[in-house]
């Protein structure tokens, strides 16, 4: 049996998490005012990787960097304009680097949107919308 992924749906993710942890910690050490989720990141990246040396192996945008033979399934890419825990060169040094190892990436923007806005409130039009891109997306993959 093929376990390939058909496609994948991103909805704004830890893509480079090396970058996003020396971002988290150059807000903090710049001090208040800073996203009050900053003091999330750093403790959950320091538990769940360990080490930057993890951040860096583990990592999407570096794998492509380096030239990396991975799977590249259609994807989509999801984020609000507005998402301060996921920084937008991160975003962007990937969809670059995905099509550029001829990867198939959409990339959805939700203006004015944060981070986890899907979750964080899921019946607002926004949500509602990027739900649709979503299953229309795996929808057109899938047949």
């Amino acid at each position: 049996m093929d376990a390939r992924l058909r496609c994948a749906v991103l909805c704004w993710p830890v893509i480079d998490p090396l970058a996003r942890y020396h971002y988290a910690k150059k807000l903090k050490a710049g001090g208040k005012p800073y996203p009050d989720l900053i003091d999330l990141v750093l403790p959950l990246h320091d538990k769940y990787w360990k080490t930057e040396e993890a951040m860096a192996e583990g990592n999407p945008v570096l794998a492509l960097e380096r030239g990396e033979q991975v799977e590249l399934p259609p994807a989509l890419y999801i984020q609000g304009t507005q998402d301060r825990a996921h920084p937008r060169p991160d975003l962007d040094r990937f969809v670059e680097h995905y099509r550029k190892a001829g990867g198939q990436v959409a990339l959805e923007m939700y203006e004015g949107e944060a981070e986890g806005f899907i979750i964080r409130n899921p019946s607002s039009p926004a949500s509602e919308q990027a739900l649709e891109r979503i299953i229309a997306f795996v929808h057109a993959q899938l047949q």
